[in-house]
């Protein structure tokens, strides 16, 4: 049996994401005001391709503006060509070698919950956009697919921390006292308290906000929501259906074993008319491309941050990579 996860659920990198922006400046990365009525005129986009409000069964697929959709759903924009999984979960070893070194000289001992083997990841399309994919939605509608369990093996329970080790690896805001886990962070990267990733992240946040009050957008949001209406669904924009938990599921049992019931026929319905609404108005092809033109322009803006982060990166992940050769 398949299993998924909602797409609410999902979508917590997200409301990680779009928290960074709220918890820091409104001027960005460098000064520059990121609230909508300082950012000046709109973008300019290319012209929308003709043809997008075609068969929504066929897979979406455009390049343009900085915007790149494949037919597999996945989405390329300016601030991706930064991003690199790899180093960031070689930085993420390489701090937990250091975790490990702090530990042993408290005594003590890094439990396998705590150590670290891959780097964090942005959200997905489809948790930034909505659903894009027909054929996916007719079979999990606002669930996110997961692969099925390997029934051939059981799942190593997780081990609990102990308080000795809990307050030895975490920082304690309250006296100020530093765990293993920022330890090995600083020794590490040093005094970068801004890395690579973060400034990523807090640039992706600000062009998803600035691209959502664009007149473009808004627009496509707008024909997005009056199309759903013709056929009996009232949401204001694509992400809302996701998190409408009155319709998720509604009413079916959950099978044994399984977190959330399966998605119910409403639901499917639901999501297969969103694909189509978004097809028939060029939502994606919009949005994307706008949510590009904003990522480029804050691009120029900060290229001095960014140079500066990657440079940061690469000295790091050299030292990263010294480090685990060493502990092998």
């Amino acid at each position: 049996m398949r299993r998924s996860r909602l797409l609410w659920v999902a979508g917590a990198s997200l409301t990680v994401l779009t928290a960074v922006v709220g918890c820091s400046s409104s001027e960005g990365i460098t000064g520059a005001k990121g609230t909508a009525e300082s950012r000046g005129p709109e973008p300019s986009i290319p012209a929308l391709s003709t043809g997008m409000e075609g068969d929504p069964s066929k897979p979406v697929s455009f390049r343009g503006g900085g915007a790149v959709v494949r037919p597999d759903g996945s989405v390329t924009l300016p601030l991706d060509a930064y991003e690199s999984p790899e180093d960031e979960t070689v930085l993420v070893k390489g701090e937990t070698v250091l975790a490990e070194k702090c530990m042993r000289a408290k005594g003590l001992t890094l439990p396998p919950t705590l150590k670290l083997t891959s780097g964090p990841q942005s959200p997905p399309p489809y948790v930034l956009f909505g659903v894009i994919d027909l054929a996916a939605v007719k079979e999990f509608g606002y669930r996110e697919p997961v692969p099925p369990a390997n029934t051939t093996s059981r799942p190593e329970p997780r081990q609990k921390i102990s308080p000795a080790v809990s307050r030895a690896y975490f920082d304690d805001p309250k006296s100020g006292r530093t765990g293993c886990e920022s330890e090995a962070r600083k020794k590490l990267r040093g005094g970068n308290q801004t890395p690579l990733f973060m400034i990523i992240q807090q640039l992706t946040a600000q062009s998803l906000s600035a691209a959502n009050g664009d007149s473009r957008v808004k627009h496509a949001q707008s024909r997005w929501s009056a199309c759903m209406k013709d056929s009996g669904f009232a949401y204001p924009d694509p992400l809302k259906p996701a998190h409408d938990r009155s319709l998720l599921g509604r009413g079916l049992p959950i099978p044994a074993g399984a977190t959330l019931p399966p998605p119910s026929p409403a639901e499917i319905e639901v999501a297969v008319q969103d694909v189509k609404c978004k097809r028939k108005t060029a939502y994606l092809q919009t949005v994307t491309m706008v949510t590009a033109a904003y990522q480029q322009a804050y691009i120029e803006r900060d290229s001095l941050s960014l140079h500066e982060a990657q440079q940061a990166r690469t000295r790091e992940v050299r030292a990263a990579r010294r480090l685990l050769e060493a502990a092998k």
